[in-house]
């Protein structure tokens, strides 16, 4: 049985949904910490401006449990060691910089989320 190739239709992911716990703290978390501007909210969710074309949403989530045991997405830096020292800085928990390709590291955010910082 022979298999076709289906012709590409996705053009691209239009957001990414991050669990947390409470929704007002995580905002107000994100905004201060990375200076993303809010776009809108609601009761359960709100966007926040990151990139253009790259929509980033906070979901308030009843049984929450924080994503701890791998990285649902990559923070695009331009330098890692600059990024780094500021997030350390503002006393958030870092992991070391990893050697290899990309130069990455990891964040935990106030809700105790992984997210990888990676510069390209």
């Amino acid at each position: 049985m022979s298999k076709q190739i289906q012709e590409k239709f996705i053009e691209r992911i239009d957001a990414v949904f991050l669990p947390v716990k409470d929704l007002k703290e995580s905002m107000n978390w994100y905004q201060e910490i990375f200076g993303f501007k809010l776009l809108w909210e609601n009761d359960r969710m709100c966007s926040l401006s990151i990139a253009p074309n790259c929509g980033f949403h906070l979901v308030q989530i009843v049984d929450f449990q924080p994503i701890d045991k791998y990285t649902p997405f990559n923070y695009v830096v331009k330098d890692i060691e600059k990024v780094r020292n500021m997030l350390k800085d503002k006393d958030i928990t870092i992991s070391p910089i990893r050697d290899g390709e990309p130069k990455r590291f990891d964040l935990t955010d106030i809700n105790g989320n992984m997210i990888s910082v990676i510069q390209l």
